[in-house]
Order: C-alpha cells, then sequence, then structure tokens
C-alpha cells in the first residue's frame, strides 16, 4: 500500500538535502531492475548501497543514478534520461527531484 501524500511530501523535501551526500559519493552499485512495464526483460541499473535509502528512494524500475532511466518525450519515444549531465547531478535530479520517493509511492 503506497505511503499517505504527506508522508511522501516529508520525505521528498528530506531527500532534496540527504541524498546530496550519497549522490556526491556516488553511492549506487549495479543490480537488476525487479519492476518491467512494457513486457521488457529485467535490465542492469542501480539501487544504492546502503538498504535503507532505497526503501524511500530505490527505484526498481530504472535505478537511482539515473543513468539507466528511461523518460518519455513529447513525440511518444523513450530516452536515456540526461546522458550528458555530470554522474553526481544526474543522480540528484533524478532521485531527489523527478523521481523522489519513488519505492513510498508503490
Amino acid at each position: 500500500m503506497p505511503a499517505s501524500q504527506t508522508k511522501q511530501a516529508f520525505w521528498m523535501v528530506v531527500g532534496y538535502v540527504l541524498l546530496i551526500g550519497p549522490c556526491l559519493r556516488r553511492s549506487w552499485k549495479p543490480c537488476m531492475s525487479t519492476i518491467n512495464p512494457f513486457d521488457r526483460p529485467p535490465r542492469q541499473i542501480s539501487e544504492w548501497k546502503w538498504a535503507w535509502l532505497n526503501t524511500i528512494y530505490g527505484n526498481y524500475e530504472d535505478g537511482v543514478s539515473g543513468a539507466e532511466a528511461l523518460v518519455w518525450t513529447t513525440q511518444g519515444e523513450r530516452v536515456l534520461y540526461r546522458p550528458n549531465t555530470w554522474p553526481p547531478l544526474r543522480a540528484w535530479l533524478w532521485s531527489a527531484w523527478r523521481n523522489s520517493t519513488n519505492t513510498l509511492s508503490r
């Protein structure tokens, strides 16, 4: 059952600050996707090195670093999320800003 919107909003704001350090340290490791929409086979993504971070800010479809994340374009295509962005910044933009509290919403 998904967490309440209030709880998600709280952890989203906390994540803006909390995830700065892990993103700067590139504290993610490879793992396999466990959520695979569109009949996509499991693929290698990333998860936080610390299990407790994954309970709130994990993303088992597209990973936490943003490097493997696929987003929709206005033309209806799926492309990599910000492929030319510095990896720590891309991870922060993906996990703290765009995709925050993904695990709590499921």
